[in-house]
C-alpha cells in the first residue's frame, strides 16, 4: 500500500479497487458466520478502519470489489448451495473452481451480507465481479439444484443475474453508495448472453455504471476485422467501446484497460495511452487499469490531459458519484 499510494501521488490516478472477496476468499474479518465456518475468511486487511482513514487522508476514492458466484469454499462446505453435475457432485470449472448456484436466493443473501460489511466500512462504491453464470469448463454438465424452487424457473440466465443485481442495488442505494459491475468486453458485440447471463442491455440495467474489461489481449485474432488485437490497442478498444456507446448511450461506463503484457506483445506507456485515447474519443473520461502484480506504467498516467477530447457532443454520461 505504501508503494501504491506513493505511485498515485506521482500520477493522475485517484482511485483504488480493493478486493473484499475473490474466488470465495473473504479478505476482511467480517464476522459473517458462513464465511468463517466454510473457511473462506483469510484476513489480509487486519485494521480496515485505519486503511479507510488512510485512503481518505490521501484523497483516494476506494472501490470495494466483491466477486460473486465463483467460490472455492461455500460450495464445498454447503454442497446444497452449489452448481452440481448430473450425478450430484459439485461442478467445477476448467480451473478447478466450484460455483454458487445463482438461482439460490440464500446465496444472494450471503453475498449481500458481504456488501453490507463493505458499506459499513464506508466504501462509496461496490463493484461486483463474476456476476454471472459459469463459463469455463463443461457447461453442458451443469445442474442448478435451486432452479425448480426459483420464483421464475424459466427465467433466462441474464434475467436471474439482473434480479440478483437489483436486490444488491437496493441495499447499496439505501446507503447512498454507487453500484458498478465488471463485465466481459466482448459482450458488446453480440446480442446473446453467451450462456453466462451477461446479455448487455439486461445486465447493465440494474447498475449505476458498468466496467467492461476491454483488454486487447483477450480478443480473438480477427475480432472486429483486426488481425492482431493485442498489437492494436487503440483500434480494438475504440471498436469495442464504440459498441457499448451505441447500445448503451445513456449508461455511465468506466472501462478496465490493459497494463500488462500477454500474447508476446510488451505493453508500456504507448500501449496504455493508446487505450485511454480510444476511450476519451468516445467520451469516456474515466478508466481503470489492471495488472495482477500491482505494477503500473507511471509514464502512461502522469498526465493524460493531452488525450482529452474537447468536443462536448462526444461526452458520454458522467460516472455517478456516491450519493
Amino acid at each position: 500500500m505504501d508503494a501504491v499510494l506513493a505511485m498515485m501521488g506521482r500520477t493522475e490516478l485517484n482511485s483504488i479497487v480493493i478486493d473484499v472477496r475473490d474466488a470465495g476468499i473473504v479478505y476482511f474479518r467480517t464476522g459473517i458466520e458462513l464465511a468463517d465456518k466454510s473457511g473462506a475468511t483469510r484476513v489480509a486487511v487486519g485494521k480496515p478502519e485505519k486503511l479507510m482513514e488512510r485512503l481518505k487522508e490521501a484523497k483516494v476514492y476506494p472501490i470495494a470489489r466483491i466477486a460473486c458466484f465463483r467460490d472455492s469454499f461455500v460450495p464445498v462446505a454447503r454442497p446444497d448451495r452449489a452448481v452440481k453435475t448430473a450425478d450430484g457432485k459439485v461442478w467445477k470449472d476448467r480451473a478447478g473452481y466450484p460455483w454458487l448456484d445463482p438461482y439460490n436466493q440464500a446465496n444472494w443473501e450471503y453475498l449481500a451480507s458481504i456488501v453490507d460489511y463493505a458499506l459499513d466500512l464506508g466504501f462509496p462504491e461496490i463493484q461486483l465481479d463474476y456476476v454471472r453464470f459459469p463459463s469455463e469448463g463443461k457447461t453442458a454438465s451443469m445442474v442448478f439444484p435451486s432452479r425448480k424452487s426459483y420464483p421464475e424457473p424459466e427465467a433466462r440466465h441474464s434475467e436471474v443475474i439482473a434480479a440478483f443485481a437489483r436486490t444488491i442495488r437496493k441495499r447499496v442505494h439505501e446507503r447512498g453508495a454507487v453500484l458498478s459491475a465488471d463485465v466481459f468486453g466482448i459482450i458488446s458485440s453480440t446480442t446473446k448472453d453467451q450462456g453466462i447471463g451477461q446479455e448487455l442491455e439486461t445486465t447493465a440495467e440494474p447498475f449505476d455504471l458498468i466496467c467492461p474489461m476491454v483488454y486487447p489481449s483477450h480478443y480473438a485474432r480477427g475480432e472486429y476485422g483486426i488481425k492482431d488485437p493485442t498489437s492494436s490497442p487503440y483500434a480494438i478498444v475504440l471498436k469495442s467501446l464504440g459498441d457499448y456507446r451505441r447500445r448503451l448511450p445513456d449508461k455511465a461506463l468506466r472501462p478496465w484497460l490493459q497494463d500488462f503484457s500477454l500474447g508476446g506483445v510488451a505493453y508500456g506507456a504507448k500501449e496504455v495511452r493508446a487505450q485511454i485515447k480510444a476511450a476519451r474519443e468516445l467520451g469516456y473520461s474515466e478508466y481503470l487499469l489492471w495488472n495482477a502484480k500491482n505494477r503500473y506504467t507511471e509514464a502512461a498516467v502522469k498526465d493524460t490531459s493531452d488525450l482529452l477530447v474537447a468536443n462536448p457532443d462526444k461526452a458520454a454520461k458522467p460516472v455517478p458519484k456516491a450519493r
